[in-house]
């Protein structure tokens, strides 16, 4: 029976994927309210239960998901820490949460996940991932695309989802470019996006886009995602195709993102890596 699901709320960023989550849960029957963050998320439509909530008020944020009887809770979309771009007031619940972290919440992204998640939990909400929110989200195994990755070796692209993975414990990304087997760019701070166009600038065509779940990663906070804005930026860039990480790389309505690759002539594989 659909009522017997738990009501989940979307904690949203910046992106698609909030509003992906919420109409795929409205698409099942599974009630959810989404938790825009004034900062990141972009507006949510009018059909959607939601309420907007600034990032610095942690327990004002609490408060609306218990008021709207959510257990399950979930993170989606893009967040960045605290800035000089965001004005920075916080509650009383945000000042005694950064006076306790004070020292993980400067260090990595990875940690700022983990104690972000850790906090709701103490809160008494369950964090999920959005790959189980949404089991649809989760790349498949072998080539979404028309055009195959003629040209490379399963060894190939499973070295270049590899060498994604080795970077991602620098904390730094999730995502690198390999190009005749070798590293030509790193995902920073900035995004996957900002990364392809960099490389667009220096004028160097070809290779893989390769994004993987990053070693020791919870699963359940930033998943590697991939949506149409990823097949612009690899298309400008010149790249011949992505390989991803089968299901644990999030992509976001993937019939779209598959018509764009489809119309740019990239190809897009997702292969399992090895389990340790």
């Amino acid at each position: 029976m659909t009522h017997s699901l738990q009501k989940l709320g979307i904690v949203a960023g910046g992106g698609e994927l909030p509003i992906r989550i919420a109409e795929a849960c409205r698409a099942r029957g599974r009630p959810n309210f989404v938790l825009a963050v004034d900062e990141f998320a972009s507006a949510v439509p009018n059909h959607l239960e939601a309420e907007r909530v600034p990032v610095s008020k942690l327990g004002r944020a609490f408060a609306a998901l218990r008021r709207h009887q959510c257990r399950d809770v979930v993170f989606a979309g893009k967040y960045e820490r605290p800035g000089e771009r965001i004005r920075f007031r916080p509650d009383l619940t945000a000042a005694w949460f950064f006076i306790r972290n004070f020292g993980p919440f400067r260090r990595s992204d990875d940690t700022l996940h983990r104690i972000m998640a850790k906090e709701f939990e103490r809160a008494g909400f369950r964090v999920v991932s959005p790959l189980d929110a949404d089991p649809s989200l989760a790349a498949p195994c072998g080539a979404l695309t028309r055009r195959q990755p003629v040209n490379l070796s399963e060894a190939d692209l499973l070295k270049a989802l590899m060498a994604a993975k080795e970077h991602g414990h620098t904390d730094e990304g999730q995502a690198v470019v390999v190009r005749a087997g070798e590293v030509v760019a790193r995902e920073g701070k900035a995004g996957t996006d900002a990364m392809l166009a960099d490389l667009a600038q220096r004028g160097n065509r070809g290779g893989v886009l390769a994004k993987a779940m990053k070693p020791d990663q919870i699963r359940y906070v930033d998943p590697p995602a991939i949506g149409l804005s990823t097949i612009s930026a690899a298309a400008a860039a010149g790249i011949d195709g992505l390989v991803i990480e089968a299901g644990a790389t999030v992509v976001v309505d993937v019939d779209a993102v598959v018509a764009a690759a489809d119309a740019a002539d990239l190809f897009v594989v997702g292969v399992e890596a090895p389990t340790a």
